[in-house]
């Protein structure tokens, strides 16, 4: 195996050299500037803008909006009816015979309503008998059979929203007031039962001689302002034979002043006009 001489290519890169002189060399283009390829950008000028207030609403109006109110329900139609079915409520001052001669407030002498009687009147010889009605629309209140001081008897609830105001004014009735009227001495048990409507003119028993020291027959008829709603399933006077809750009740409606009483025949009189 030869060699390599260390001296063969210092001489070949001589020889390289001497080759090349004879020849043209190659311009190398300078080079050009730096072209910026990007397109022309012009800077746009910003400046924040605060966000705008929302627009104010229209101010609201100042004249109220009218709902349709509601109507109130009418009053009823105020009929009042004679407790009597032979006699027309002008005909009532006729036939009195014990008026109204109330004690103070709160007493229980004297006479806190009005009685009914007559003899041979019309084509009738006696009162005995004669269909006792309703007076007043409302509600049965009170049913009591043969107690003392009162017999058969019947108490009828009259609401004060089923009133002309006109009544309200005459009676001094304030709303928490009823009217309240005690139909009795009939001679027979009544014809309605406790909690029963009644309208005007509906016959609800007969003028009788139940109860306490009657000598003649004859409808006796009481009115008192009292609370409403009030319903009595008892009544007697004070006796031996009467319960507790039978005295209370009579004490409730007599004396204690929860129930005031006044004279009947200002209803008839606001009926008839009479009454201012």
């Amino acid at each position: 195996m030869c060699k390599k001489s260390p001296f063969i290519l210092p001489i070949l890169f001589l020889l390289f050299l001497f080759s090349c002189r004879g020849s043209s060399p190659v311009p190398i283009a300078s080079p050009e500037p730096f072209q910026n390829i990007l397109p022309s950008f012009t800077p746009i000028s910003w400046t924040a803008t605060p966000n705008p207030s929302p627009s104010p609403l229209p101010p609201a109006s100042q004249t109220p909006v009218l709902l349709p109110s509601a109507t109130p329900a009418p009053t009823p139609a105020f009929h009042l009816c004679s407790p009597l079915a032979w006699e027309t409520i002008p005909e009532l001052w006729e036939i009195i015979s014990d008026p109204y001669n109330p004690p103070p407030m709160g007493r229980d002498e004297r006479h806190q309503g009005v009685d009914f009687s007559h003899y041979s009147r019309k084509e009738h010889k006696t009162i005995e008998g004669e269909p006792v009605q309703i007076a007043l629309s409302g509600r049965v209140a009170a049913v009591i059979q043969n107690r003392l001081p009162y017999g058969n008897m019947v108490i009828v609830e009259t609401p004060y929203e089923d009133l002309p105001e006109d009544l309200h004014a005459a009676l001094g009735m304030t709303e928490r007031d009823s009217i309240y009227l005690l139909y009795a001495h009939f001679g027979h048990p009544p014809l309605v039962n406790l909690g029963d409507p009644v309208d005007c003119g509906q016959e609800i028993g007969d003028v009788g001689m139940t109860g306490y020291n009657i000598v003649n027959p004859h409808l006796h008829l009481e009115a008192r302002l009292g609370p409403p709603g009030v319903t009595f399933d008892s009544m007697a006077y004070y006796t031996t034979t009467a319960t507790e809750q039978e005295m209370e009740n009579y004490r409730r409606w007599r004396t204690s002043g929860e129930f005031r009483h006044f004279d009947p025949m200002k209803l008839f009189e606001f009926a008839s006009g009479a009454y201012p």
